[in-house]
């Protein structure tokens, strides 16, 4: 495989397969996040195919920064959620990315996907409580995979700032499910 870098140039000129390679990279990550985000496995579908639809629509322009593909990629993809739940004028809905990832687990009894689904809800419903910059924080850099430069660009932030948000988020997040008996209390003993 060719360094990232090389392939974007390919991809810039119009290399098929530099471009196919780019798909290959990218689309399960995009994906997966968009339909994190939408809730919608159709609408994920389209909105991850607008996204590389419009990146390679501007690639010719794309120009190298600190941040990576991925990270250009991902701003594309936001933009079009936003856009996407303006016009649909409602709020999304959250699905697990578990859901996403596992397709056909031993876990597919009755009983496990009923605790899993219970689970997926409580933590939704947590990730829902917290201010929109840490639920933001954990959505590019837990759920999306970002790294936290490029999480930094992708909300504007500084990176120390990111990794404060994360701390907090994550704080919160475990006394949220602590109180709703999903997490267990540390024992300090």
């Amino acid at each position: 495989m060719l360094p990232e870098d090389i392939v974007i140039n390919k991809a810039q000129t119009g290399d098929r397969d530099a471009l196919n390679e780019l798909v290959s990279i990218y689309w399960h990550p995009v994906y997966r996040f968009v339909t994190y985000k939408t809730g919608l496995p159709e609408e994920a579908q389209e909105l991850t195919q607008e996204t590389f639809f419009r990146a390679f629509r501007a690639l010719p322009g794309y120009k190298k920064t600190t941040a990576t593909f991925k990270t250009y990629l991902f701003h594309i993809a936001l933009n079009l959620i936003r856009d996407y739940w303006r016009k649909q004028g409602r709020s999304p809905t959250l699905v697990d990315i578990a859901d996403i990832q596992e397709a056909g687990s031993e876990a597919d009894q009755p009983h496990a996907q009923a605790l899993r689904l219970e689970r997926r809800e409580t933590i939704a419903k947590a990730l829902e409580q917290l201010p929109c910059d840490q639920r933001r924080t954990i959505e590019l850099r837990i759920m999306a995979g970002l790294p936290v430069r490029d999480t930094a660009i992708a909300l504007g932030k500084p990176e120390a700032a990111i990794k404060m948000l994360q701390q907090r988020a994550l704080k919160s997040l475990r006394v949220l499910l602590i109180n709703s008996d999903i997490a267990e209390e540390p024992d300090w003993r």
